[in-house]
């Protein structure tokens, strides 16, 4: 009588449960290109270079001459980090939030320090074909 209910709920449950191991199991780490909208309401692309450390990663971003480098963590679908970049004034710091997309892509919003608005952007995975 109750064998139908207890193998679906047994069957969602393990389910779900291997979509968070995929899930917990994902590691970001890798070179991306970034594409993005500037504070100043242009356009840039760079080079991103993610590393995996203890719980968390090291992030560091090349825009033309300009270097960033932040530290962040995973929290389900998305990837928080706070990033920081020296400046004749001392460092600046500024935080992006991004949506880890199935694809691999990262798709990001960022403040600037000054918090004068929110900008997009995205990091591509570059995938190296090693033959």
């Amino acid at each position: 009588m109750f064998r139908l209910p207890v193998a679906l709920l047994c069957a969602v449950t393990l389910l779900a449960g291997a979509a968070y191991a995929d899930e917990a199991e994902r590691d970001l780490s890798g070179r991306y290109r970034c594409v993005g909208t500037s504070d100043a309401g242009g356009k840039y692309v760079g080079d991103v270079l993610i590393k995996k450390v203890n719980k968390g990663y090291r992030i560091d971003w090349v825009v033309g001459k300009t270097k960033y480098s932040g530290i962040g963590f995973v929290d389900e679908d998305r990837f928080a980090v706070a990033w920081t970049i020296n400046t004749p004034n001392g460092v600046a710091i500024g935080v992006v939030s991004y949506k880890i997309k199935k694809d691999g892509s990262l798709v990001g919003k960022w403040t600037d320090p000054a918090l004068k608005g929110i900008y997009d952007e995205t990091l591509i995975p570059i995938h190296d074909n090693l033959i």
